[in-house]
C-alpha cells in the first residue's frame, strides 16, 4: 500500500485525521433553537438523526404543513415544539418494521461543531437515548471511538 505524504512528510491520512474530531458512542447535543440538550447516542449505521417526539399534532398554516410535538430535554423535562415539516421519511428499523417519520430542519451543536440538519421524528420514550446522532450530523467531521463517551465532556 502506498503511503501518501502532505508538504510535512506527514501522511495525508494523518493529516485528514487530525482535521476531526473524536467523539464517543454517547455525547451531549445542544439544539439551540429549541433550548434543549441531549444526552445522544452516537449512531454511525442510522443515516439520518432522530430525536424523541410525542404527541404529533398535524397543524396546517397556509399552504405550509406544521407540526406540533412534545420532545424530552437532557433533564427529563417536556418541552413543546412547532416546527415546519421539511419532508416525511420512511425509516425501517433492525426488525424490518416500516414507519413513516416527519422531518424537520434543526441546528445541532456537537461539541464546537454546529450544523443544520435534517431530523427525523420518532416516539422513543422507551429507549435510553431521546437523541440518536445519524451519518447526516457526522460525516466529514467526526471519528466515533465507540470504547469511549463523553470525550467532549459533560
Amino acid at each position: 500500500m502506498a503511503l501518501l505524504l502532505g508538504s510535512s512528510g506527514q501522511s495525508l491520512h494523518a493529516q485528514l485525521l487530525k482535521e476531526k474530531v473524536l467523539i464517543g458512542r454517547v455525547e451531549w447535543v445542544h439544539l439551540p433553537g429549541l433550548n434543549v440538550k441531549h444526552r445522544s447516542r452516537i449512531d454511525t449505521g442510522a443515516k439520518t438523526t432522530s430525536m424523541h417526539a410525542s404527541n404529533i399534532e398535524e397543524v396546517q398554516q397556509g399552504n405550509e404543513l406544521f407540526i406540533k410535538f412534545q420532545t424530552i430535554d437532557g433533564e427529563g423535562n417536556t418541552v413543546d415544539v412547532l416546527r415546519k415539516v421539511d419532508s416525511t421519511q420512511k425509516v425501517s428499523n433492525a426488525g424490518g418494521l416500516v414507519t413513516k417519520r416527519y422531518v424537520i430542519k434543526e441546528k445541532v451543536k456537537l461539541g464546537n461543531i454546529e450544523r443544520e440538519i435534517l431530523i427525523n421524528l420518532n416516539d422513543r420514550t422507551k429507549m435510553e437515548y431521546k437523541f440518536l446522532v445519524g451519518r447526516n450530523l457526522l460525516l466529514g467531521r467526526f471519528i466515533v471511538d465507540v470504547a469511549r463517551s463523553h470525550v467532549l465532556g459533560d
